[in-house]
C-alpha cells in the first residue's frame, strides 16, 4: 500500500507489486514526492517541465526516461502541433506525466483493473506508446483530404488563400516529419536495449515502428504532391498572365495604324488629303476599320492570336 495521502491520488493502477502512478500537472508537488521517493533525476524531472522537448530516451542508471511525442492538427488553422507524454520506467514501475487528460491514457487507464497484462512496465508503456502513434495516420488523412481539395482548386484563380493554405499544409507536414523522425529514433534505441522486460515487448515496438515508418513515407509523398499542387497552379497563374498580356498586346497592335492616321488628321495643316471632302470621316473610318480587320486576320493565319 501507499502510505502518502500525495501518491495515493496519484496512483493509477497497482497489481502484484507493480506501481502505476500518472501525474497531469508537470509543476505540482505530486512529481516532487515521487522524484523524492523513487530517486528520480532531476535532469529528466525537468524535462517534464518544460514543454516542446522532442522524443527521446534517457538511461539513468535502474529508470529509463522516454518522452513520445503526440501530434495533433488545427484543420482551421491548418498547422500541426505536438504535445508530450512523459515516462519514467522500472521493472516494477511506471509513472507517465501529461500535462492535462489524454484520452489515450484514459482508455488504458480504464482497462488497467480488467486486462492484468497490463501490470508489466513494458506491456503498459506499449499500450500507452501504440495509442499514440494510432493517432498519427488519422492526422495524415485530415492533410490527405485537403491537399485532395487543392488539387481541385489547382487551376483556378491565383489567390492569397490558396497559396496560405498550401504552405501551411507544407509546414504541417515537415512538423510532422520531424517528430516522426524523433519518434523512429527514439523506437530503434527502445529495440536496442537489454532490459528483460522491454525485450519481451520487441515485436510489438517493431510493429510501432513499422507505423512510423509509413506515416514518413505518406509525410514525404505528401510533400511532393503539394510542391507539384503549387507548380501547376503558379503555371496556370502565368498561362492566364501571357493571355492577358497577348490580347492587350493585340489591342495595341490593331490600334496602332488608327492612332497614327487620326493623328495625321489632327494636325492644323490645311492642305491635309480629303479634309474638306464631304465624305472624308467616313473614308478615314472605313480605312481604319479595314486596317485592323486585316491585322486581325493576319494574326489568326499566322498563329499569333
Amino acid at each position: 500500500m501507499i502510505a502518502s495521502p500525495t501518491l495515493q491520488s496519484a496512483l493509477a493502477g497497482e497489481r502484484n507489486g507493480f506501481l502505476w502512478f500518472h501525474v497531469e500537472d508537470p509543476n505540482s508537488s505530486v512529481l516532487d514526492e515521487l522524484a523524492r521517493t523513487y530517486g528520480l533525476h532531476e535532469l529528466a524531472i525537468e524535462d517534464c517541465r518544460v514543454p516542446g522537448t522532442r522524443a527521446k530516451l534517457d538511461d539513468y542508471g535502474d529508470t529509463l526516461f522516454v518522452v513520445a511525442n503526440v501530434l495533433h492538427f488545427d484543420p482551421d488553422q491548418c498547422e500541426c502541433n505536438f504535445t508530450e507524454i512523459d515516462f519514467f520506467l522500472r521493472e516494477k514501475l511506471v509513472i507517465t506525466v501529461r500535462e492535462g487528460p489524454d484520452p489515450v491514457l484514459d482508455q488504458v487507464r480504464a482497462s488497467f483493473g480488467s486486462d492484468e497484462r497490463l501490470a508489466h512496465p513494458g506491456r503498459l508503456f506499449h499500450r500507452i506508446l501504440d495509442g499514440i502513434v494510432d493517432r498519427y495516420l488519422p492526422v495524415l488523412d485530415t492533410i490527405e483530404e485537403r491537399i485532395e481539395r487543392l488539387e481541385e482548386r489547382a487551376v483556378d484563380r491565383t489567390s492569397s488563400e490558396f497559396l496560405s493554405e498550401t504552405f501551411s499544409l507544407k509546414r504541417s507536414l515537415i512538423e510532422f516529419r520531424r517528430v516522426s523522425i524523433s519518434m523512429r529514433d527514439l523506437l530503434s534505441q527502445l529495440l536496442r536495449r537489454n532490459e528483460p522486460w522491454l525485450q519481451a515487448e520487441n515485436l510489438y515496438f517493431r510493429d510501432i515502428s513499422d507505423h512510423i515508418l509509413r506515416s514518413i513515407e505518406f509525410t514525404e509523398s505528401y510533400r511532393d504532391i503539394l510542391t507539384g499542387i503549387l507548380e501547376v497552379h503558379l503555371t496556370a497563374a502565368a498561362n492566364r498572365t501571357n493571355d492577358i498580356v497577348k490580347v492587350m498586346t493585340a489591342i495595341a497592335t490593331v490600334t496602332l495604324p488608327i492612332l497614327l492616321i487620326t493623328g495625321y488628321y489632327g494636325m492644323n495643316f490645311e492642305n491635309l488629303p480629303m479634309l474638306h471632302n464631304p465624305y472624308g470621316s467616313y473614308i478615314a473610318t472605313g480605312i481604319m476599320g479595314l486596317l485592323a480587320i486585316a491585322m486581325l486576320v493576319v494574326f489568326v493565319k499566322i498563329g499569333w492570336y
